[in-house]
């Protein structure tokens, strides 16, 4: 028996919507991805105005990043790196991205349970 494409199944199920099992879940899973997409955009924008092969290579590790702790460990060397331009602003912007995708909460120890 042939099938046509339309008939065959889908398996496995695409990862995201197989680990999701309700909306809130995938919810929460896009704006993670988003969050770090625009942290990932902000350090881009900033080892641009890095000039030489120090700049290039930490574009290339920036892109090269698929979790945003690969972006905290890279904070340093983007913000020793940077032109003391005025203007830019793109330390600031950097601090700014990193503690909306790392919010400054309460100490791990007053978390749990007593």
């Amino acid at each position: 028996m042939l099938l046509t494409l339309r008939e065959i199944p889908t398996f496995p199920p695409p990862w995201g919507y197989a680990s999701a099992r309700r909306p809130e879940e995938r919810r929460g899973r896009n704006l993670a991805r988003q969050g770090f997409v625009t942290l990932k955009l902000v350090f881009l924008r900033a080892a641009a105005d890095i000039p030489g092969e120090t700049g290039q290579e930490l574009q290339r590790r920036i892109r090269q990043s698929s979790e945003p702790i690969e972006l905290w460990l890279l904070r340093a060397q983007v913000l020793a790196a940077l032109p003391e331009e005025p203007g830019r602003g793109h330390a600031a912007a950097i601090r700014h991205a990193l503690a909306s995708v790392y919010p400054v909460g309460k100490p791990l120890a007053a978390n749990t349970p007593g």
